[in-house]
């Protein structure tokens, strides 16, 4: 079966915390296809997540500017890029290839919905995917990104068949990054600890995209995948500078 996924991700932490998360996704499986947009808000207290599969653009960067509108959410973004993107072929195999661009790694975004404006530091990527999901070659991922202003640090860990471990500190790829259970290190670049975790998504993916009906003869080989995300407070600190607070989104998620 031909499978392909387009998947943006732009998310936004204002300066007491409170996060919210856009997405917008383009799957083709076989004859089906369909386009999802997202939105998932947090305060600390309370998380909210809604899905829809009406229509809104793909989003896309002019220059350092990205603005994206998805009416059906009532939603308005827009964000100025302050690190140039990274891009990075994750997997390339008979099975298919996973295309992985940070367009935007650090970011001010300012994230308008129904009347409520959340502004403040953001992140934005693009996945481009042509292997089926439970195709893909690992158990667990761990995926993260802390920004501080223009500053930036961005890790994809893979384990499983096809292990990964890779991090970009402002862009520059580092080498043998290791998850620890408080933060990243990144050996003698530094050392990133992440405090005050708040929990804003632990779900399966069945369970988050339950509302989608028309999803969910493509969902249910993986439906059983579990994510935990978490909004946390990152100190950056590296040989010879001054500790760098940032706020971070990081998750793991566990395939079944």
């Amino acid at each position: 079966m031909r499978f392909s996924l387009i998947k943006w991700y732009i998310d936004v932490v204002t300066g007491d915390g409170r996060v919210a998360i856009a997405y917008w996704t383009a799957v083709r499986a076989g004859r089906m296809r369909h386009g999802v947009c997202g939105l998932l808000r947090s305060d600390g207290a309370n998380a909210s997540r809604v899905f829809t599969v009406r229509g809104a653009g793909e989003p896309r960067l002019d220059g350092d500017r990205l603005v994206w509108s998805a009416p059906p959410l009532a939603l308005e973004v827009e964000l100025l890029r302050l690190a140039p993107a990274i891009s990075h072929r994750l997997l390339d195999s008979p099975d298919g290839a996973v295309d992985w661009q940070a367009c935007a790694p650090a970011a001010h975004v300012r994230l308008a919905v129904a009347g409520e404006v959340l502004e403040g530091a953001g992140y934005a990527e693009r996945l481009e995917v042509t292997i089926a999901p439970w195709a893909l070659p690992l158990r667990t991922l761990h995926w993260g990104r802390w920004v501080a202003g223009a500053r930036s640090l961005v890790w994809i860990v893979w384990e499983g068949p096809h292990p990964l471990a890779l991090a970009w500190l402002d862009g520059v790829l580092v080498a043998d990054p290791r998850v620890l259970d408080d933060g990243l290190s990144l050996g003698d670049a530094g050392r990133l600890v992440l405090a005050d975790r708040t929990v804003i998504t632990d779900a399966t993916v069945g369970e988050q995209l339950a509302v989608l009906a028309p999803l969910r003869r493509l969902v249910e080989r993986v439906s059983g995948s579990h994510q935990t995300r978490w909004r946390s407070r990152g100190t950056f600190t590296a040989p010879g500078t001054a500790a760098i607070s940032g706020w971070a989104v990081h998750e793991v998620v566990r395939w079944r």
